[in-house]
């Protein structure tokens, strides 16, 4: 409202400026017309050609003077109406090249200069908006690729082994329960892709509503690395960990556990045989946290330490999705992180990977 009144107030001021200019030359043309006639002839006479003329105007100064102030009042309001039309003409003609996602440039007369402005940063809205629904479909297309890539390999493999174990009925014992060993690993391994896309669509197309609760995040990550270590066990990882004792974080705990539980397996994936993971457990605040992990591994490009949060990302794309996962347990992590009002962070250099996770205190 008050930028409406703007420029109305803007509109008016030019008009009585028009009508102000023109009576001003108007004045002072007559006032110079008539000291040049009397300068070349001082004295006039009935008989004289123009006496005429001379004796109505300047007995009629009253009604000439008002009736050019309505003449020049209309001409300016003419002159004005006609910039309000070519405004409302480019205006339109602006909301088209939005509506038709046109690049060329907004330009408005000077008196609607705020709703020049204003167009532009709708026309950059849009151009924002049209870009984020275009990666969004891109998004789209990915995770169903992705999700037909990932899922066929086990799934190829369940339907392979079942079909041997129902066609060769004379399959000795020992081979047997091999291939149904297999199938059952590879069925498991299918729930575990299913629920990790599930996972990740929930998290991005719904709200979800965080159960927070004060935990001992010191006492937690003291609980949960034990269970890790046959995973460590398996590629002679160490892990020791430097907590802060007592570091009580506010947080979802169900959800912080999946955030701890999935970065420490991307840790034990990527690490080199034989070396030591550190973590690494201070207080942010009253109630939050700053967690930082290292271990050694392949040096990630900066590009990739951007990225390696994306979905379907793996670091190695060599890997199959059975070795490197699905690509999915980082991403989830970011975004349970994410609604916590957190960051997760990755940079790495000299063969040294570190991690930061910081949930924000009070």
């Amino acid at each position: 409202m008050k930028k409406n009144r703007q420029i109305f107030l803007e509109l008016v001021k030019n008009y009585f400026l028009i009508i102000f200019i023109a009576l001003i030359l108007l004045v002072t043309m007559m006032y110079v017309g008539r000291k040049l006639l009397f300068t070349l002839h001082p004295i006039w006479y009935p008989e004289d050609t123009g006496y005429a003329l001379l004796h109505f105007i300047d007995g009629n100064k009253a009604i000439i003077v008002c009736i050019l102030v309505i003449v020049v009042s209309a001409l300016a309001a003419v002159i004005e109406f006609h910039k309000i039309s070519s405004g409302i003409g480019a205006i339109t003609a602006a909301v088209n090249h939005i509506y038709a996602s046109h690049e060329d440039e907004i330009v408005l007369p000077p008196s609607f200069g705020y709703l020049e402005g204003l167009l532009k940063q709708i026309q950059y809205d849009a151009r924002v908006n049209k870009q984020a629904l275009t990666e969004t479909n891109q998004r789209k297309n990915d995770m169903i690729m992705y999700m037909a890539h990932d899922l066929k390999t086990p799934l190829t493999s369940v339907i392979g082994y079942l079909t041997l174990l129902h066609e060769e009925k004379e399959l000795p014992p020992a081979l047997r329960e091999k291939y149904t060993a297999i199938a059952w690993n590879k069925a498991l391994r299918l729930e575990e892709l299913i629920n990790g896309f599930f996972d990740i669509t929930r998290f991005n197309l719904t709200h979800i509503c965080l159960q927070k609760t004060k935990v001992n995040m010191t006492v937690m990550l003291t609980q949960i690395l034990p269970e890790f270590q046959p995973h460590f066990d398996k590629k002679e990882l160490t892990c020791r960990l430097d907590a802060s004792p007592d570091v009580m974080v506010t947080c979802d705990v169900d959800k912080i556990e999946r955030v701890l539980d999935n970065l420490l397996n991307n840790i034990a994936s990527y690490s080199y045989d034989n070396s030591e993971i550190l973590i690494v457990l201070r207080a942010n605040g009253s109630s939050g946290m700053h967690l930082v992990t290292r271990n050694h591994g392949r040096t990630i490009p900066p590009e990739m330490c951007r990225r390696i949060f994306d979905q379907f990302f793996r670091m190695d794309s060599s890997r199959s999705s059975e070795s490197g996962g699905s690509g999915l347990g980082l991403a989830i992590a970011r975004e349970i992180v994410s609604l916590h009002g957190g960051t997760i962070t990755c940079r790495s250099h000299d063969e040294l990977i570190e991690f930061d996770v910081i949930l924000p205190g009070l």
